[in-house]
């Protein structure tokens, strides 16, 4: 392991003693990237019925890729369209209180969230030192998004703390919301070749809409490949 770091090492400062910076205006690449995500969800859910629609507060861990092409429109500045996919889950328990005139009984959810979320939109990059080989930049995204909501698992009536006999039932329950996308991104590029560069970036996510009902904000740690194709 320390060897391959070493020469993980030595290969990227030669790239950067030796490539010269390609990040200037007129071009066009196409960018590919993938990474790791976690979602915060939004407030918990208070009736059953938000609850079967995802809203259940639960925090989503899964996989994240985008894929796009960006125009620049001077040395720094970039412009680009891209689409994303996202798949992740995350599980919680949630309680109500069914009936107000009986609030020793307490309705108990016991639930995982699948969520599926696709969508496109565009987003900014600002590159700094472009001239260099090694370049790191800032940006931004909006992207229109879509989820589709699976929940599975448990329901049961509680009173005073005892599960009332016959009242557990399963669920198995889908939904669709939609909702924007936004936040700053930021990240570090290396060129690797006379045509290709290779990047990491991190995002931070917002949400709002009817997917604010269900997600907060969120990371996104990734990791890509940018071609130039002019």
């Amino acid at each position: 392991m320390r060897s391959s770091l070493i020469l993980l090492s030595a290969i990227t400062l030669v790239l950067a003693g030796t490539a010269s910076g390609a990040v200037k205006k007129g071009d066009a690449e196409l960018e590919v990237f993938g990474g790791l995500v976690m979602e915060n969800g939004a407030g918990v859910a208070d009736d059953q019925d938000s609850i079967l629609s995802g809203a259940t507060g639960a925090d989503f861990d899964g996989w994240f890729v985008s894929a796009g092409i960006g125009w620049f429109t001077s040395d720094n500045f970039q412009l680009g369209i891209a689409g994303l996919g996202m798949w992740a889950d995350g599980s919680e328990t949630v309680s109500t209180v069914p009936d107000p005139a009986f609030p020793n009984v307490v309705g108990v959810y016991d639930v995982d969230v699948d969520a599926v979320v696709y969508g496109g939109g565009g987003r900014f990059k600002w590159h700094f030192s472009p001239q260099k080989a090694l370049v790191p930049y800032v940006g931004a995204q909006v992207f229109w998004a879509t989820a589709d909501i699976d929940i599975s698992g448990t329901a049961s009536l509680v009173a005073d703390g005892e599960t009332v006999p016959g009242s557990e039932t399963d669920i198995s329950e889908s939904d669709s919301d939609s909702g924007i996308l936004w936040g700053p991104i930021v990240g570090l590029r290396l060129e690797v070749g006379e045509r290709d560069e290779i990047f990491v970036e991190y995002q931070y996510h917002m949400w709002s809409g009817s997917l604010g009902d269900i997600l907060d904000d969120g990371h996104v740690i990734s990791a890509g490949l940018a071609h130039r194709i002019k």
